[in-house]
């Protein structure tokens, strides 16, 4: 005889504890009325579904979401949430998608590193602990020598433990996949680079073949769009690519040329005076601060906060650049320490 399985059912609606002023103005619910009911009692089915459900994974964050979380475990403080988050987009650990923040694979593998080997440190209430006793020193009620000296001592030797201990490869050498490099037959490795994943013989540095990993469903990867610029030291012509930070600028001879611009640069017609070889163009920092520096970096590091006018100064041969005051103000010299710069204190 099959031994009897035991199931649980569900009723799902709503039990009327006292009607109060529905009993004279009844309002409509979608709700199912369940009957009274007490423990032991027989009841009969009329009804019986099946449904089946899988478990969704949560949503991802927001930044208000994430705020929320960081107040509710006590992290961070108002003045420091923005900050905060700015910062870890900034270093390519997020990116915003619509309204959602989604971790990048570098922030999967960093997490990953951070609570193998540091777990102590990355533990929320440690973070949360520390946010007190800050709050405490600031207030005068801890001394603050004694506190940093315990947490440095400690922090500091396992620091030192773990870079003697941990190599680079356990880092970026993510796993092995079923595939042969074509050049020299080894297994190729799945390794974290500066734009993410990518695919890597397990020879290297001896045997350098290197490919993109392709998304599930994609057969090969997008094709670079050409332009009409040239490599200034090959000579060849420049594609545009997609990185983890977006477009850029690359040889076409890579990776015999492996020459990289930034793409869609604001050019300003102004030559560079400091390398004689560059233009000044438009650029943007992390923080979306608009600045004018040579398109040759990082061999000329020509950098100006105000827009070259295309003047030389008279006194030390920078570039003018705007003063930044209103329209027709003189120019003044890109060069901090010149006496027509109008910064330096006389």
């Amino acid at each position: 005889m099959p031994e009897k399985k035991k199931f649980t059912f569900v009723a799902n609606g709503l039990s009327v504890e006292f009607p109060g002023f529905t009993a004279v103005y009844p309002v409509g619910t979608k709700e199912e009325i369940l009957p009274d009911l007490a423990k032991g009692d027989a009841v009969s089915v009329k009804k019986l579904a099946v449904e089946k459900k899988e478990t969704a994974p949560p949503a991802r964050f927001t930044e208000a979401a994430l705020v929320k979380k960081l107040e509710e475990e006590g992290i961070g403080r108002p003045s420091t949430y923005a900050p905060t988050i700015s910062a870890v987009i900034g270093r390519g650990y997020l990116s915003r998608e619509e309204k959602a923040l989604v971790p990048s694979d570098t922030a999967f593998v960093v997490t990953e590193f951070l609570e193998k080997h540091f777990s102590e440190i990355v533990d929320l209430k440690f973070t949360a602990g520390m946010e007190e006793k800050l709050d405490a020193i600031a207030e005068e009620k801890v001394d603050r020598v004694p506190f940093l000296r315990e947490f440095w001592e400690k922090f500091s030797s396992d620091l030192e433990t773990k870079d003697k201990e941990v190599k680079k490869e356990d880092v970026v050498n993510l796993e092995e996949v079923d595939e042969k490099c074509p050049d020299c037959g080894k297994p190729l490795l799945v390794k974290l680079g500066r734009f993410g994943k990518f695919l890597s013989c397990s020879g290297f540095p001896e045997c350098k073949f290197g490919k993109p990993l392709l998304a599930e469903g994609e057969e090969s990867p997008p094709e670079p769009e050409a332009t009409d610029e040239k490599c200034e030291k090959c000579g060849e012509p420049m594609v545009v690519k997609v990185g983890r930070f977006g477009k850029f600028l690359s040889c076409s001879a890579y990776p015999k040329c492996k020459n990289t611009k930034p793409f869609g640069q604001k050019k300003t017609g102004v030559a560079c005076v400091k390398c004689g070889k560059g233009e000044i163009v438009e650029k943007k920092t992390r923080r979306g601060r608009t600045f004018f520096s040579c398109d040759k970096y990082p061999d000329c590091k020509a950098a100006y906060w105000q827009k070259p006018t295309g003047g030389k100064c008279e006194l030390c041969g920078d570039l003018l650049v705007s003063s930044g005051g209103k329209e027709g103000a003189p120019a003044v010299c890109g060069n901090p320490d010149c006496e027509k710069s109008g910064r330096k204190n006389k």
